[in-house]
C-alpha cells in the first residue's frame, strides 16, 4: 500500500501539519525536524504528489540548474558545481533539477509558467547572456554561477580572474619567468562571448603589461588531444617560452604530452601554472601548481542565494567574486632558459 502522509508524520514523530509545512514552505520548520520528516520519507517511500502540491501553493519548491553543454562536458570540472549545488537545495527542502539542454529560453520558461520550477541557476553565462535578459524582463528568479557585462540587479557569484591571471602572472614573474603563454579555451566559446573566457584573456594580458612584458596566447578545445597539438605548434612558434599557464585542465596531459616529445623537462625547462585544475592537479605527473578552484563553494553558495530569493529573505543582491588561494605543487620552478 502507498504510504500517506500520516505515515510520515507517525514514523517522523510529529504533528500531520508540521509535515505538510516541511513540504510547503508555507511556515517554517527547524532544521531537526526537516531532517526527520525526510528521513522517515526516505524510509517509508513517500512521494507526494507533485503537481498536486503545486496547484495548492502556486509553488513545487523544485529549483532547476541550467548548464547549456552536453552530458559528457558536465562530468568534468562542472560536477563540483552541480553536486555542491544539488546538496544544499536538498538540504533545504529544495529537489535540483539538472538542464543540459541549450539555451532554449522559451523553454525554460514554459517550465516556470507551469509551475515545474520555482527558480534557475544559471551556468556558462556570456557577457550578454540572452537568459539573463529575458528572465530580468519577466521577472522571474534566478541568480547565477558566471557573471554578466552588466549585472545590476543581480545575485551571482563567480571565480575573480582578474585576481586569478595577476595572482598567476606575478608569480611566474618572481621566479624570473619573462616569456610566458596563456592556453585559453576554446576559440568557439571566446567568439560567444562566454565571461570566463573573455576575461581570462584580458586580465592576462593586462597582467603581463603591468610588468612591461609581452604575453602569447592560444586558444585550445577542451580535450588532451587538443592540448598536445596547440602546445607542439606553439612551442615550435614561440620556443623561447618557458611557463605556460592553462585555463582549462583536461588539456594538462597532452600539454605535458607535448613538451616531453620535445625533450622539454616540466619544470626544468616549462613550468606550467593551471588557472582551474583541482582535483586534477593531484593526478597528473608532475603535480600541477594551480589556484584552487572553489566549485563546490560556487555551487553552494548559488543555490543558497537562490532559496533565500523564492524565501523572501534577500534584501539585497549577493554578488560574489571569490579569490581563493593557489597551492605551489611540482609543475612551477625557477625559470632556467635564457
Amino acid at each position: 500500500m502507498q504510504p500517506k502522509m500520516s505515515d510520515v508524520a507517525k514514523r517522523a514523530g510529529v504533528a500531520l501539519t508540521t509535515v505538510s509545512h516541511t513540504l510547503s514552505g508555507k511556515r517554517p520548520v527547524s532544521n531537526e525536524i526537516k531532517q526527520r520528516v525526510y528521513k522517515a520519507i526516505e524510509e517509508l517511500g513517500y512521494h507526494p504528489h507533485i503537481v498536486a502540491r503545486a496547484l495548492a501553493t502556486k509553488r513545487s519548491r523544485t529549483i532547476s540548474l541550467h548548464f547549456p553543454a552536453p552530458i559528457p562536458d558536465i562530468f568534468k570540472s562542472q560536477t563540483g558545481f552541480v553536486i555542491s549545488a544539488a546538496e544544499t537545495a536538498t538540504s533545504e527542502g529544495y529537489p535540483l533539477s539538472l538542464w543540459t539542454a541549450p539555451k532554449d529560453v522559451q523553454e525554460l520558461l514554459r517550465m516556470i509558467e507551469q509551475s515545474f520550477i520555482d527558480g534557475t541557476i544559471l551556468m556558462e553565462i556570456a557577457l550578454h547572456d540572452l537568459r539573463v535578459g529575458t528572465f530580468l524582463e519577466r521577472n522571474y528568479p534566478f541568480v547565477m554561477i558566471g557573471h554578466c557585462a552588466d549585472n545590476n540587479g543581480i545575485s551571482f557569484v563567480d571565480l575573480d580572474f582578474d585576481y586569478a591571471l595577476h595572482t598567476a602572472v606575478k608569480y611566474l614573474v618572481e621566479l624570473g619567468h619573462r616569456h610566458i603563454a596563456l592556453i585559453n579555451n576554446a576559440s568557439s566559446l571566446y567568439e560567444m562571448g562566454m565571461g570566463y573566457v573573455v576575461r581570462a584573456k584580458q586580465a592576462f594580458y593586462q597582467a603581463m603589461q603591468g610588468y612591461g612584458l609581452v604575453g602569447i596566447d592560444r586558444f585550445c578545445d577542451p580535450n588532451e588531444q587538443a592540448g598536445y597539438e596547440v602546445t607542439t605548434a606553439l612551442m615550435a612558434a614561440e620556443p623561447s617560452v618557458s611557463a605556460l599557464l592553462i585555463a582549462n585542465e583536461w588539456i594538462a596531459g597532452g600539454v605535458i604530452r607535448a613538451l616531453t616529445d620535445r625533450a622539454l623537462k616540466v619544470p626544468e625547462d616549462v613550468s606550467l601554472f593551471a588557472v582551474a585544475a583541482p582535483p586534477l592537479a593531484e593526478m597528473t605527473t608532475p603535480t600541477l601548481t594551480a589556484i584552487d578552484f572553489p566549485a563546490a563553494e560556487m555551487g553552494r553558495l548559488a543555490a543558497t542565494m537562490l532559496i533565500s530569493k523564492l524565501e523572501g529573505k534577500e534584501q539585497e543582491p549577493s554578488q560574489l567574486l571569490l579569490k581563493p588561494d593557489f597551492t605551489v605543487r611540482r609543475s612551477t620552478g625557477p625559470c632556467r632558459r635564457p
